[in-house]
């Protein structure tokens, strides 16, 4: 489904912040960002995902939708994600990592995107080591433009994960699930100093 704003300024034009959408970052910026560009309303928990992924070590943004109706006119399609906050954190972020919903309610698995292959593969390797099922990323969803927010960072190569609605919800109900899925996640990133 196409786009219904073609960019966030026709987005900010009609939309009124704190109503309809919101911006919510850390505290700092660190060359770490977590990005949840369709949070909220949008693409349910993914929010949640980013802060838990980020904690306190690393920077988290995500633009979050408000809306009761409507709430898919919200959706800036990720290479034409170009919200002034987080294009300004993107400057200091080598590595970059942004957190999708898939819609799929009944399989938990997610898909692994992005240019950063190398931390792509580590991912995949560890996750699926914990039980997670990482499929093949399809066409839409691989994040290979340039201009996929995930590889807008100064390294020009980030990792997009979309995760189905089923992992989703119960990365967010079961604490077991939760750590580790972030644990994971968070290690991996780590483990690249």
């Amino acid at each position: 489904m196409p786009d219904f704003y073609a960019n966030f300024q026709e987005l900010q034009l009609n939309e009124q912040k704190d109503r309809d959408y919101r911006i919510n970052v850390s505290r700092h910026w660190h060359q770490v960002l977590i990005i949840a560009p369709h949070g909220g309303k949008i693409e349910p928990y993914t929010s949640q995902i980013a802060q838990w992924i980020a904690a306190e070590d690393f920077a988290w943004y995500s633009f979050e939708g408000l809306k009761g109706q409507d709430i898919r006119m919200l959706h800036i399609t990720s290479h034409k994600f170009d919200e002034p906050t987080v294009l300004q954190a993107l400057q200091g972020a080598h590595t970059v990592m942004t957190i999708h919903g898939l819609k799929n309610r009944i399989d938990e698995f997610l898909m692994i995107g992005g240019l950063d292959t190398t931390l792509g593969s580590e991912l995949r390797v560890e996750l699926q080591h914990q039980g997670f099922t990482v499929r093949e990323s399809e066409q839409p969803y691989r994040g290979v433009r340039a201009t996929n927010i995930c590889n807008r960072g100064w390294s020009g190569k980030g990792v997009q994960l979309e995760i189905s609605y089923a992992l989703r919800i119960r990365i967010f109900e079961d604490a077991e699930c939760r750590f580790r899925f972030i644990d994971t996640i968070r290690l991996v990133i780590k483990a690249r100093g």
